[in-house]
């Protein structure tokens, strides 16, 4: 805990302005975290409607390919 003090003493060093700029900062970046992980998610998501399209899509070619008669 012998950060602290000295976190105060910068903190006390600088304009109001200065906090305010660093506390947006912060924000913005803890708001990126947050919106990269729910896009990880998202993509997590539209990857498994992908992989289902892609077997929907390969059954009904052989489907096609059947009643054609010809092979794929």
């Amino acid at each position: 805990m012998d950060f602290v003090p000295a976190l105060l003493a910068v903190i006390a060093k600088l304009d109001p302005i200065q906090l305010v700029l660093i506390l947006i900062i912060g924000a913005c970046g803890y708001y990126h975290v947050v919106w990269r992980r729910e896009d990880r998610e998202d993509r997590a998501k539209f990857i498994e409607l992908m992989e289902k399209q892609i077997d929907a899509t390969n059954g009904l070619r052989n489907v096609l390919s059947a009643i054609t008669g010809k092979a794929q």
